[in-house]
């Protein structure tokens, strides 16, 4: 397989998540759930790339150190064909720790009672290029780029029909406690929650949403059904 490099790379705050009644949460317990989108092209479709994704979830002390960020992303980036030794590695990781303290900053300033922060990393990558192939493809480049943008971000929903059929609703019994791992609160004994065909549950309007932005399952990348 010839060696992919980054061509593009975007940070973007998808959404907070803030902590139930508005009880304060030390920064330093704040988790950071970040979406991976990764949208290969080639030299023969550089306008039609093919997307993959990956969801992490961390703490904040790992944007705060390189290190810690680094053991955390560089597998993800890896298991989506960027080499983790590569000067592009480093890169995405540098960008993803710039933007997202960015982001923690803006929202610890503005007096949100927040839980966690949902970040999204847009990477367009592709094979390198001669300097001529490299000027004919550019607009086509900015063109997918946009294209990808605009159809949020790569990510594409699950039927609603299939929602309907393939999540099971029930109450959460004794030994089943976690955490949703969409808002980051507890599933306690006796909740309403909805299990996944992997078997994953989380709260009914948490997936409920997710899967109107997400066809993956946001643990396993279990796929569900597309229009």
């Amino acid at each position: 397989m010839a060696s992919l490099y980054v061509r593009s790379h975007r940070v973007y705050l998808v959404d907070i998540i803030s902590q139930a009644r508005r009880r304060t949460v030390p920064p330093r317990l704040m988790e950071i759930v970040l979406t991976i989108n990764v949208g290969y092209y080639s030299n023969f479709t550089p306008t039609h790339p093919f997307f993959s994704q990956r969801t992490l979830c961390f703490r904040l002390a790992h944007l705060q150190h390189r290190g810690m960020l680094r053991q955390v992303l560089a597998p993800a980036l890896a298991g989506l064909g960027i080499n983790p030794s590569s000067t592009d590695c480093q890169r995405v990781l540098q960008e993803v720790m710039e933007s997202g303290l960015r982001f923690v900053n803006g929202t610890l300033s503005r007096g949100y009672h927040c839980k966690a922060l949902h970040l999204q990393s847009v990477i367009l990558v592709g094979p390198r290029t001669s300097n001529l192939e490299s000027l004919m493809t550019a607009a086509a480049l900015a063109i997918s780029e946009s294209e990808f943008e605009s159809d949020n971000y790569g990510m594409v929903a699950a039927t609603e029909s299939s929602v309907k059929e393939m999540l099971k609703r029930f109450k959460v019994a004794d030994g089943e406690q976690q955490d949703c791992m969409v808002c980051l609160e507890e599933l306690g004994v006796g909740f309403e929650a909805s299990r996944m065909p992997c078997s994953h549950i989380f709260h009914g309007d948490c997936i409920g949403k997710w899967l109107q932005q997400s066809h993956y399952c946001p643990i396993c990348r279990f796929e569900m059904p597309t229009y």
